[in-house]
């Protein structure tokens, strides 16, 4: 067992030899300690990590709403075409909100069917000019 805990291998540092000395001048001059106060410095990079993640949160909070929104639109949708709700029981907000949904609806199907009918038509135009 150890009975002494003391490291003895280590050479004690002469401070006053020439070696110390010039190694001690190179590290003074060469790692200059400024003093610079980084104060301002932490405290506008916190406040802009903060406020990048206010935004972020604002942003997915908004995203949030806009789904909740259209995901209750296409629900009282839904109910409306299987007829659990009338006509007569939605407000004329909900009324123009579906009219709404319903035009962009059918704006789109026509959209992707006017694509396909051009996909169809350039494949029928390969096939006849390959014969």
């Amino acid at each position: 067992m150890k009975e002494n805990t003391k490291e003895k291998s280590l050479i004690s540092v002469n401070g006053n030899s020439i070696f110390y000395k010039i190694k001690m001048f190179f590290r003074n001059l060469f790692n200059k300690k400024e003093v610079i106060d980084n104060s301002v410095d932490v405290y506008t990079t916190t406040n802009i990590v903060k406020e990048k993640e206010n935004s972020k949160n604002s942003f997915m909070g908004d995203i949030n709403n806009i789904e909740n929104e259209e995901t209750k639109l296409l629900k009282l949708q839904k109910q409306y075409r299987t007829g659990e709700i009338q006509e007569k029981d939605l407000t004329e907000e909900e009324i123009s909100s579906l009219c709404t949904l319903y035009d962009k609806q059918i704006s789109n199907l026509k959209k992707t069917n006017e694509i396909r009918k051009q996909k169809i038509l350039d494949y029928r135009r390969k096939l006849q000019t390959d014969k």
